[in-house]
């Protein structure tokens, strides 16, 4: 009823975890976190998760989340992670001043 209830209400609407564990894996498609250490096969047959909403923003660095605070956006990298969904965090200066460093991470999603 946890997921189905919603799935059926919402169709549209994805179902994600946060953190996975094997229980939740069996139910959810999609995490916030890769969990590379504890079920890196169960993750890759499974389900996929893209990069946690912690990851840091283009400019500043801010994830916008309270406990994370700042990190460091690396404009060569454009922050990839090779095992999740490409992801952009966007706080309030983002759409603003990084639209062509959001325009580059979605192109090298898109070729990859």
């Amino acid at each position: 009823m946890l997921v189905e209830g919603p799935r059926k209400k919402f169709p549209s609407v994805v179902v994600c975890g946060e953190m996975p564990y094997d229980a939740l894996m069996s139910f959810k498609p999609l995490f916030h976190c890769f969990s590379g250490g504890g079920y890196p096969p169960a993750m890759k047959k499974y389900v996929r998760a893209f990069q946690h909403l912690s990851l840091p923003a283009p400019g500043g660095g801010s994830s916008g989340v309270h406990e994370s605070g700042f990190g460091h956006f690396n404009p060569k990298t454009l922050n990839p992670g090779k095992e999740q969904i490409p992801t952009i965090t966007v706080v309030d200066d983002t759409f603003e001043k990084y639209r062509d460093v959001m325009a580059e991470i979605i192109q090298k999603a898109k070729s990859a």
